[in-house]
């Protein structure tokens, strides 16, 4: 049943990008939310049945009463799990309902960064993104595993949108929420910074970059119960040199694509993809594969729908650059994370 669904964000996504305007507006997000909301509902039915040992995880941790020390550095996550449970009594349902929320936080956040560096891309366009966003890897694997991390990347974009938007009070508040529910979203700090539209910041996010990384470094030769990872196991230990390559494939790319135009309107996208790009290659010899993981999964969740906008603004035709960029992000999930979906019928 969970393959079907996900069939059906396939089909749905082809069709939206053929016929972007045959659904549009609040029309579009009900029905778009409603096919989200029976995503949610099959994945998680099979809670306890198939093979999710995150997910089992924090199923065991809303039940009992210990508190693991890192608990205490992401309190909103591991509280606010609690908390639903002792209310609603059981697991499915607060994945259900945590579910409903992260489908809003990520409508909002692709709709605020649009807004704030691509407004004059038609709304109706970029529908696609949508549907394509469900078979993303990034989120695929953050609705199977990763759970923190896929809801602390969805309000990381909101993040950037309401900087963009120049709410930036409120959104680095939200920034702090962010971060309190799954930290390592912190290290990505010089991507707000950037994001204020100003020269000064755009070089001062270089040097809180530097900064950031000189602080992981001293983290490292830390040993404290509170700053424990939750585990680290060498996964694929040649993926994240993989990654590595096509985040470098793609810089170059882009800035080809660049040097070739006239206008400005993608200079925010380029900057994100640098600094992107050179965290990724600190973390890719510094960290273990699983952990390199965990920060591509950070990256490319969170420049998905700036790769949407900027194909179409720079690439015509529309239609064909959107087929091509959507085949293309279904390569990872395909290829590497195939076991993530339940294929069984």
């Amino acid at each position: 049943m969970e393959f079907l669904i996900y069939l059906a964000a396939y089909f749905f996504t082809i069709f939206f990008i053929f016929f972007p305007k045959i659904v549009t507006g609040k029309i579009f997000f009900i029905f778009w939310y409603s096919f989200s909301l029976c995503l949610s509902i099959i994945i998680r039915s099979s809670i306890g049945v198939g093979d999710s040992a995150d997910i089992d995880g924090y199923i065991i941790n809303m039940t009992t009463d210990g508190i693991i020390p890192y608990f205490l550095r992401e309190p909103i996550f591991w509280f606010g799990i609690r908390f639903l449970h002792d209310i609603f009594g059981s697991g499915v349902v607060v994945f259900v309902i945590l579910d409903s929320l992260l489908f809003i936080l990520i409508y909002y956040g692709f709709y605020l960064c649009k807004k704030a560096f691509y407004s004059n891309i038609s709304k109706s366009n970029m529908n696609y993104l949508y549907f394509a966003a469900l078979l993303f890897f990034p989120y695929v694997m953050g609705m199977h595993n990763i759970y923190r991390q896929i809801i602390a990347t969805a309000i990381f974009i909101i993040v950037i949108g309401l900087v963009g938007n120049k709410k930036t009070f409120r959104g680095y508040i939200t920034f702090l929420i962010a971060v309190l529910i799954h930290n390592p979203v912190a290290v990505f700090l010089p991507v707000l910074v950037i994001t204020m539209k100003n020269n000064l910041y755009k070089y001062s996010s270089f040097i809180v970059l530097g900064l950031i990384i000189l602080f992981m470094q001293v983290l490292n030769q830390i040993d404290t119960p509170l700053l424990a990872r939750d585990g680290s196991i060498e996964i694929g230990k040649n993926i994240p040199y993989l990654y590595l390559i096509s985040l470098y494939v793609i810089l170059g790319f882009v800035l080809l694509t660049e040097l070739n135009t006239q206008d400005k309107v993608n200079s925010y996208f380029l900057s994100i993809l640098i600094i992107s790009t050179v965290f990724y290659t600190y973390s890719t010899f510094t960290f273990s594969s699983e952990q390199s993981q965990r920060f591509i999964f950070y990256i490319f969740g969170l420049l998905f729908p700036f790769f949407g906008f900027y194909l179409e603004t720079r690439f015509k035709p529309v239609i064909l650059s959107r087929l091509i960029f959507f085949h293309v992000s279904l390569a990872p999930l395909i290829l590497i994370y195939n076991t993530t979906i339940d294929v069984s019928l």
